[in-house]
């Protein structure tokens, strides 16, 4: 289980809200009973529960009991040109 940091673009968690987990550190690979900390643009932190992870979609269950479905949009990883240090990876899902 893996502790994640993710970002949201909405002030909730709802339909058509893109969810967007980034790692400086590590490859992003969310999966079953991993856990979210996410942010909202307002600056008010959800926190969720991934209970099912399939190849292009994921279903979460916030701390307050809410259930949320996301697909996949984004799934990349970049890698440094030359000696740039800025490594990153990242999954961006839209709520359904």
């Amino acid at each position: 289980m893996t502790q994640w940091h993710a970002d949201v673009d909405a002030a909730k968690l709802s339909t058509g809200a893109k969810l967007t987990v980034v790692s400086q550190h590590h490859v992003v690979r969310v999966i079953t009973a991993d856990t979210l900390s996410i942010e909202t643009p307002n600056g008010q932190r959800l926190s969720a529960v991934v209970l099912d992870r399939t190849e292009s979609g994921i279903k979460l269950i916030l701390k307050d009991g809410t259930p949320v479905s996301l697909g996949m949009l984004v799934d990349e990883s970049l890698l440094p040109l030359g000696e740039s240090p800025a490594v990153f990876s990242r999954q961006v899902w839209l709520a359904n």
